[in-house]
């Protein structure tokens, strides 16, 4: 008899596993598909020369990095991998800060102030 139960625990056990499977492999597929959404964009970022387009891609890469760190990326490889990014992004920011033209923008309020004379200049005309 305890032949027979072991055998159906099995059984029940494998059902389980079973149900699992699908599970997981969407979870991987999500993850995987998070890792390449991250090297895309950090390609764009690294090319992109407008510093709005370049916060707006660096929160998107941030999303995605943390997106990671809720499915199951906070240890190994995936940890591994958001860390790097993360010290990629700070020299790169450092990097197109001391490369970046001194005479255009850095900041939204330098934005509006170089808008605002633009538009007093040519009588509001631009």
């Amino acid at each position: 008899m305890a032949v027979k139960n072991s055998a159906i625990d099995r059984i029940a056990a494998l059902d389980i596993l079973n149900d699992h499977v699908p599970e997981i492999r969407g979870q991987l597929q999500f993850l995987d598909f998070l890792v390449r959404a991250v090297m895309t964009d950090l390609e764009r970022y690294q090319a992109e020369l407008d510093s709005g387009t370049r916060i707006f891609l660096k929160q998107l890469i941030l999303m995605h990095l943390h997106h990671i760190g809720q499915n199951g990326g906070q240890t190994g490889a995936l940890n591994e991998f958001s860390e790097a990014v993360h010290h990629w992004l700070d020299s790169e920011d450092e990097a197109f800060l001391t490369t970046a033209d001194t005479q255009s923008p850095q900041n939204v309020q330098e934005l509006i102030k170089t808008t605002i004379d633009t538009l007093n200049w040519s009588g509001g005309n631009v």
